[in-house]
């Protein structure tokens, strides 16, 4: 029988397959998860405030972001571990997402990154905070005839490029939302383009550039009586990195995860622990001879006798096509190759000329004895984000906490 996933009081994350033997599973470890919340916390700590007075009180606080299912970690769940474990507020990407935090019974601040004009009234009754990156977005929240003024926080571009106006224009923008009688001023933010990059820490780097037009756009907030409760502009690798970055709120996502943003920052900043695993059962496996074809293509060929096993997971799970012929699972310790093309449901590894096998046995896709995330997307082309975002939902996700055993 398939190990029990750890319960959880609250409404469940939305359906994933049953962690029966036959599955594959994602294995998330909630003791991981508070240590590096833990870790993230203790580099935010070193902040030196947004006036650079090193007036922090007891530290900012921290925003996990939790967007795309946290990551593909499983949002209900690892949201109330989190909160549990001190986690201070929530970040998500849609409407639905940020509902959903509120059914699954998460309170304190959940911020809507991205601009939303529909279902304003919904948002604002569950007491979600909006972004507002542009004057048409304020006109759509003004026109939404909410339930109440809305918590607003203002999204300022000084060089992702993505979202939100010119700093220059931002005070213009923060006045109007502080007149509305639709809406309460209560952050103001930016995004990081290049803080996992080398130049993050460099003093006429892209990322110094940010900072000081933030800063700078804070200070003539200030003088126009505006001073938003929240300013805030860390993601992971500024959290890690850029104490400076702290100001009043951080708002890491893959380093709650135990993925370092980039190889670069992983190197500077050890100590995160991966939260997850993922692994599959075997469902058949056999002893071919040299010159024996494996797969779509025949694009594999038996160097010698071996034992070919196949694996009950493809591409549909979220295991990148890509690495056919070239990804490598874990097996009793050590690591075996893909033989062939990754296929919807189903892959093959060669076992090698000893490699006795018993159908049901498991073998590690991502960590464990296999390649971690950051390796397994480095190989497939990809990064760890989309890797862990495109882990599908017949994969059973099932909660441990190691800090419990």
């Amino acid at each position: 029988m398939a190990p029990a996933s750890r319960s959880v009081d609250g409404p469940a994350d939305p359906p994933f397959a049953e962690a029966s033997p036959d599955a594959p599973w994602a294995t998330v470890d909630l003791d991981a998860l508070r240590h590096n919340l833990t870790l993230l916390r203790s580099h935010a700590a070193g902040g030196v405030g947004r006036r650079g007075t090193g007036d922090t009180g007891s530290g900012p606080l921290l925003l996990a972001a939790v967007k795309a299912d946290a990551y593909g970690h499983g949002m209900a769940t690892v949201a109330r571990a989190l909160r549990a474990a001190g986690a201070d507020a929530f970040g998500v990407a849609t409407a639905d997402e940020a509902l959903a935090l509120r059914a699954a019974g998460l309170d304190g601040m959940v911020l809507l990154f991205g601009p939303v004009r529909q279902r304003i009234p919904e948002l604002v009754e569950a007491g979600v905070a909006l972004t507002v990156a542009a004057p048409g977005d304020l006109t759509a929240l003004e026109a939404a005839g909410a339930p109440g003024r809305a918590h607003v926080h203002l999204k300022v571009d000084t060089g992702m490029g993505r979202l939100g106006g010119s700093a220059h224009a931002g005070p213009a923008l923060a006045a109007a939302v502080a007149r509305s009688r639709a809406a309460e001023l209560v952050g103001v933010w930016t995004h990081l383009a290049t803080a996992d990059e080398p130049d993050a820490l460099d003093r006429d780097g892209r990322t110094e550039r940010q900072l000081v037009a933030f800063r700078e756009l804070l200070e003539r907030l200030e003088r126009h009586g505006l001073r938003p409760r929240w300013a805030h502009a860390a993601n992971s690798a500024a959290t890690l990195l850029r104490p400076d970055a702290s100001f009043d709120l951080v708002r890491p996502g893959i380093a709650l995860y135990g993925v370092a943003p980039s190889a670069w920052v992983a190197r500077r900043v050890p100590g995160l622990r991966p939260a997850l695993r993922w692994d599959a059962p075997v469902t058949f496996a056999k002893r071919v001879e040299a010159g024996t074809t494996i797969g779509y293509g025949a694009t594999w060929t038996a160097a010698r006798r071996t034992v070919v096993a196949t694996v009950r997971v493809g591409y549909a799970d979220g295991y990148p096509r890509s690495l056919s012929n070239r990804g490598r699972l874990g097996w009793r310790g050590r690591r075996v190759p893909v033989a062939g093309r990754v296929c919807m449901d189903q892959l093959m590894v060669d076992l090698g000329p000893d490699g006795e096998v018993e159908v049901g046995e498991r073998v590690d896709v991502v960590g464990g004895a296999a390649p971690d995330a950051a390796e397994v997307a480095h190989e497939a082309g990809s990064f760890a984000y989309e890797l862990l975002t495109r882990i599908g939902a017949r994969v059973a996700r099932r909660y441990v906490d190691a800090a419990e055993r």
